[in-house]
Protein backbone atom coordinates (compact mmCIF):
# COMPACT_ATOMS: atom_id res chain seq x y z
CA UNK A 1 0.00 0.00 0.00
CA UNK A 2 1.72 3.62 -1.13
CA UNK A 3 1.79 6.23 1.45
CA UNK A 4 -1.00 9.13 1.73
CA UNK A 5 -0.86 12.72 1.85
CA UNK A 6 -4.08 13.74 2.70
CA UNK A 7 -4.58 17.38 0.43
CA UNK A 8 -7.54 19.34 3.23
CA UNK A 9 -9.24 22.20 2.10
CA UNK A 10 -9.26 24.46 5.29
CA UNK A 11 -11.85 26.79 4.77
CA UNK A 12 -11.12 30.94 4.72
CA UNK A 13 -9.51 30.67 8.21
CA UNK A 14 -12.38 30.04 10.76
CA UNK A 15 -12.36 26.53 12.30
CA UNK A 16 -16.11 26.15 12.31
CA UNK A 17 -15.74 26.02 8.49
CA UNK A 18 -13.86 23.01 8.02
CA UNK A 19 -15.43 19.86 6.97
CA UNK A 20 -15.93 17.08 9.34
CA UNK A 21 -13.28 14.95 7.45
CA UNK A 22 -10.81 17.78 6.87
CA UNK A 23 -11.17 18.58 11.16
CA UNK A 24 -10.84 14.87 11.43
CA UNK A 25 -7.82 14.14 9.51
CA UNK A 26 -6.54 17.23 11.23
CA UNK A 27 -6.62 16.13 14.60
CA UNK A 28 -5.23 12.98 14.37
CA UNK A 29 -2.61 14.45 12.03
CA UNK A 30 1.21 13.72 13.20
CA UNK A 31 2.80 16.28 10.63
CA UNK A 32 1.05 19.13 9.10
CA UNK A 33 2.26 21.45 6.25
CA UNK A 34 0.49 24.02 5.95
CA UNK A 35 0.03 27.60 3.92
CA UNK A 36 0.92 30.22 6.27
CA UNK A 37 0.67 33.08 4.64
CA UNK A 38 -2.96 32.37 4.78
CA UNK A 39 -4.48 29.94 7.38
CA UNK A 40 -3.68 31.60 10.67
CA UNK A 41 -1.32 29.49 12.62
CA UNK A 42 -3.39 29.91 16.10
CA UNK A 43 -6.29 28.07 14.55
CA UNK A 44 -4.31 24.73 13.72
CA UNK A 45 -2.90 24.64 17.58
CA UNK A 46 -6.49 23.28 19.09
CA UNK A 47 -7.33 21.55 15.56
CA UNK A 48 -3.91 19.55 15.27
CA UNK A 49 -2.83 19.00 18.86
CA UNK A 50 -0.14 16.09 17.80
CA UNK A 51 1.02 17.57 14.71
CA UNK A 52 4.11 18.63 13.69
CA UNK A 53 3.37 22.41 11.86
CA UNK A 54 5.56 23.12 9.01
CA UNK A 55 5.03 26.46 7.47
CA UNK A 56 5.13 26.27 3.15
CA UNK A 57 5.17 29.88 2.73
CA UNK A 58 8.79 30.09 2.12
CA UNK A 59 8.91 26.85 0.00
CA UNK A 60 9.61 25.61 -3.23
CA UNK A 61 7.16 22.53 -5.16
CA UNK A 62 10.10 20.72 -4.69
CA UNK A 63 11.02 21.23 -0.98
CA UNK A 64 6.80 20.88 -0.49
CA UNK A 65 6.82 17.14 -2.33
CA UNK A 66 10.10 15.80 -0.53
CA UNK A 67 8.83 17.04 2.97
CA UNK A 68 5.52 15.70 2.80
CA UNK A 69 6.60 12.11 0.69
CA UNK A 70 9.49 11.96 3.72
CA UNK A 71 7.01 11.99 6.44
CA UNK A 72 3.89 10.12 4.80
CA UNK A 73 6.77 7.54 4.65
CA UNK A 74 7.03 7.04 8.40
CA UNK A 75 3.59 6.33 8.61
CA UNK A 76 0.73 7.77 10.28
CA UNK A 77 -1.59 10.86 8.70
CA UNK A 78 0.24 13.78 6.94
CA UNK A 79 -2.01 16.65 6.17
CA UNK A 80 -1.15 19.29 3.06
CA UNK A 81 -3.29 22.46 4.46
CA UNK A 82 -4.56 24.71 1.75
CA UNK A 83 -6.64 27.37 2.27
CA UNK A 84 -10.01 27.38 0.97
CA UNK A 85 -10.57 24.73 -1.36
CA UNK A 86 -7.52 23.04 -2.63
CA UNK A 87 -9.11 22.82 -6.36
CA UNK A 88 -9.53 26.95 -6.94
CA UNK A 89 -6.51 28.94 -7.37
CA UNK A 90 -4.44 26.74 -5.50
CA UNK A 91 -1.34 24.29 -6.37
CA UNK A 92 -3.19 21.52 -5.86
CA UNK A 93 -2.17 19.65 -9.30
CA UNK A 94 1.14 20.31 -9.60
CA UNK A 95 1.88 19.31 -5.92
CA UNK A 96 -0.84 15.97 -6.76
CA UNK A 97 1.68 14.93 -9.91
CA UNK A 98 4.68 15.86 -7.69
CA UNK A 99 4.03 13.39 -4.75
CA UNK A 100 2.62 10.59 -7.53
CA UNK A 101 5.57 11.15 -8.87
CA UNK A 102 7.54 10.37 -6.26
CA UNK A 103 5.13 7.23 -5.18
CA UNK A 104 2.52 9.15 -3.08
CA UNK A 105 -1.18 8.40 -3.02
CA UNK A 106 -3.06 11.79 -2.66
CA UNK A 107 -6.31 12.37 -1.07
CA UNK A 108 -8.11 15.35 -1.65
CA UNK A 109 -10.51 16.96 0.99
CA UNK A 110 -12.64 19.67 -0.42
CA UNK A 111 -13.02 23.22 2.01
CA UNK A 112 -15.02 26.07 2.14
CA UNK A 113 -13.78 28.65 -0.27
CA UNK A 114 -13.96 32.65 0.22
CA UNK A 115 -16.25 33.74 -2.16
CA UNK A 116 -19.21 31.08 -0.27
CA UNK A 117 -18.05 32.67 3.32
CA UNK A 118 -17.79 35.94 2.13
CA UNK A 119 -21.33 35.62 0.53
CA UNK A 120 -22.42 33.76 4.10
CA UNK A 121 -21.41 36.47 6.45
CA UNK A 122 -23.47 39.04 4.46
CA UNK A 123 -26.39 36.99 4.50
CA UNK A 124 -26.50 37.20 -0.08
CA UNK A 125 -26.72 34.54 -2.42
CA UNK A 126 -24.56 34.54 -5.64
CA UNK A 127 -27.69 33.33 -7.52
CA UNK A 128 -31.31 34.68 -7.95
CA UNK A 129 -34.29 33.47 -9.37
CA UNK A 130 -34.74 35.33 -12.81
CA UNK A 131 -32.01 37.95 -11.92
CA UNK A 132 -28.70 35.37 -12.17
CA UNK A 133 -28.16 31.93 -12.61
CA UNK A 134 -24.14 31.86 -13.31
CA UNK A 135 -21.24 32.50 -11.23
CA UNK A 136 -17.48 33.28 -12.83
CA UNK A 137 -14.66 32.90 -11.00
CA UNK A 138 -12.21 34.84 -11.91
CA UNK A 139 -9.11 37.06 -11.31
CA UNK A 140 -6.90 40.13 -12.85
CA UNK A 141 -4.02 39.52 -14.46
CA UNK A 142 -0.62 40.83 -12.95
CA UNK A 143 2.28 38.78 -12.13
CA UNK A 144 0.28 35.64 -13.75
CA UNK A 145 -1.13 36.35 -16.97
CA UNK A 146 -5.02 35.12 -17.39
CA UNK A 147 -5.92 33.05 -20.67
CA UNK A 148 -7.35 35.22 -23.06
CA UNK A 149 -11.42 35.87 -22.78
CA UNK A 150 -11.24 34.51 -18.92
CA UNK A 151 -10.78 37.49 -17.18
CA UNK A 152 -13.03 40.08 -15.40
CA UNK A 153 -13.21 42.60 -18.34
CA UNK A 154 -14.21 39.57 -21.00
CA UNK A 155 -16.51 37.58 -18.91
CA UNK A 156 -18.60 40.82 -17.16
CA UNK A 157 -22.21 40.76 -18.61
CA UNK A 158 -25.76 41.07 -16.79
CA UNK A 159 -27.07 38.07 -15.03
CA UNK A 160 -23.72 36.93 -14.05
CA UNK A 161 -22.05 36.89 -10.74
CA UNK A 162 -18.29 37.49 -11.07
CA UNK A 163 -16.33 36.15 -7.79
CA UNK A 164 -12.96 38.04 -8.30
CA UNK A 165 -9.94 36.63 -6.63
CA UNK A 166 -6.09 37.70 -6.27
CA UNK A 167 -6.93 41.26 -7.37
CA UNK A 168 -7.36 42.79 -4.22
CA UNK A 169 -4.31 45.31 -4.69
CA UNK A 170 -6.37 47.02 -7.84
CA UNK A 171 -9.66 47.70 -6.75
CA UNK A 172 -9.30 50.58 -9.15
CA UNK A 173 -7.97 48.61 -11.81
CA UNK A 174 -10.46 46.31 -11.66
CA UNK A 175 -13.52 49.14 -11.70
CA UNK A 176 -12.65 50.58 -14.24
CA UNK A 177 -12.21 47.34 -16.88
CA UNK A 178 -15.80 46.13 -15.29
CA UNK A 179 -17.29 49.71 -16.50
CA UNK A 180 -15.58 49.41 -19.26
CA UNK A 181 -17.00 46.15 -20.08
CA UNK A 182 -20.28 48.16 -20.18
CA UNK A 183 -21.69 47.26 -16.45
CA UNK A 184 -23.53 50.14 -14.77
CA UNK A 185 -21.83 52.14 -12.34
CA UNK A 186 -24.57 50.86 -9.52
CA UNK A 187 -24.19 47.12 -9.97
CA UNK A 188 -23.86 45.85 -6.89
CA UNK A 189 -20.02 44.93 -5.26
CA UNK A 190 -19.34 42.96 -1.73
CA UNK A 191 -16.33 42.93 -0.61
CA UNK A 192 -14.73 40.74 1.56
CA UNK A 193 -10.95 41.21 3.45
CA UNK A 194 -9.51 38.38 5.58
CA UNK A 195 -12.86 36.72 5.35
CA UNK A 196 -13.88 34.44 8.79
CA UNK A 197 -10.47 35.65 9.86
CA UNK A 198 -9.39 38.49 12.61
CA UNK A 199 -9.27 41.63 11.28
CA UNK A 200 -12.07 41.08 8.98
CA UNK A 201 -14.13 43.23 7.03
CA UNK A 202 -17.28 42.65 4.73
CA UNK A 203 -18.58 45.97 2.99
CA UNK A 204 -21.21 46.68 0.39
CA UNK A 205 -20.56 49.01 -2.39
CA UNK A 206 -21.43 49.06 -6.10
CA UNK A 207 -18.74 49.76 -9.72
CA UNK A 208 -17.96 53.23 -8.93
CA UNK A 209 -17.32 53.10 -5.21
CA UNK A 210 -15.29 50.14 -5.72
CA UNK A 211 -12.34 52.13 -6.56
CA UNK A 212 -12.26 53.95 -3.76
CA UNK A 213 -11.42 50.86 -1.44
CA UNK A 214 -8.16 50.44 -0.05
CA UNK A 215 -5.90 47.97 -1.76
CA UNK A 216 -5.51 45.25 0.25
CA UNK A 217 -3.86 41.57 -0.28
CA UNK A 218 -6.68 38.64 0.96
CA UNK A 219 -9.35 40.29 0.30
CA UNK A 220 -12.14 38.50 -2.50
CA UNK A 221 -14.98 40.83 -4.56
CA UNK A 222 -18.12 39.62 -5.65
CA UNK A 223 -20.01 41.38 -7.90
CA UNK A 224 -23.47 41.28 -10.04
CA UNK A 225 -27.13 42.03 -9.25
CA UNK A 226 -27.98 38.79 -7.43
CA UNK A 227 -26.51 40.95 -4.38
CA UNK A 228 -29.86 43.14 -4.33
CA UNK A 229 -32.17 41.03 -5.66
CA UNK A 230 -35.57 41.22 -3.58
CA UNK A 231 -38.85 39.60 -4.14
CA UNK A 232 -37.72 36.80 -6.34
CA UNK A 233 -38.82 33.34 -5.88
CA UNK A 234 -38.34 29.78 -7.42
CA UNK A 235 -40.57 27.74 -8.68
CA UNK A 236 -39.76 24.68 -6.67
CA UNK A 237 -41.31 25.75 -3.80
CA UNK A 238 -44.75 27.59 -5.77
CA UNK A 239 -47.58 25.65 -4.30
CA UNK A 240 -48.59 25.65 -8.32
CA UNK A 241 -45.56 24.25 -9.63
CA UNK A 242 -45.95 20.06 -9.28
CA UNK A 243 -42.88 17.70 -9.52
CA UNK A 244 -42.73 13.92 -8.44
CA UNK A 245 -42.08 14.90 -4.50
CA UNK A 246 -45.33 17.33 -4.92
CA UNK A 247 -48.39 15.89 -7.37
Amino acid sequence: MRPVVHVVGGGPGDPELLTVKGARLLGEARFVLYTGSLFPEEALKGLAPKARLLDSKGMTLEEIAKALAEEARKGGVVVRLHSGDPGLYGTLLEEKEALEALGLEVEVVPGVTAAFALAARAGLALTAPEVAQAVAFTRLGVRTPVPPGQDPKSLARKGLTLAVYLSGMHPRRLSRELLEAGLPGDTPVLYGHRVAQPGEEVGLTDLKGLAHLPARDTTVYLVGEALRAKGTRSRLYDPDFRHRYRR
